[in-house]
């Protein structure tokens, strides 16, 4: 099962309205830096992480939905899964 597969359509614990919609492995040509997600470590966006896209239903019909994404480092899939598991209680 891929690691999108595993994750998507859950919602981080803080935000009910988003579901996961992809997750890549990346690396970013520029420097800069991003707090992860669910450990709140400093990620550097040159090095290895995860770029977490969420999605969000428009509340009405004709209005696109809307997307915004998570920083997760390298190492921290497996706490993903876990920080996830917390928004389904």
């Amino acid at each position: 099962m891929s690691r999108t597969q595993r994750v998507r359509g859950r919602s981080p614990p803080d935000r009910d309205d988003w579901q996961v919609s992809t997750v890549a492995r990346r690396t970013t040509n520029h420097d800069g830096a991003a707090v992860c997600a669910v450990t709140g470590e400093t990620v550097s966006l040159s090095e290895p992480h995860f770029y977490v896209t969420l999605r969000r239903e428009s509340e009405y019909r004709f209005d696109p939905a809307e997307y915004d994404h998570l920083v997760v480092a390298d190492g921290a899939l497996g706490e993903l899964d876990e920080w996830l598991e917390g928004g389904e209680e």
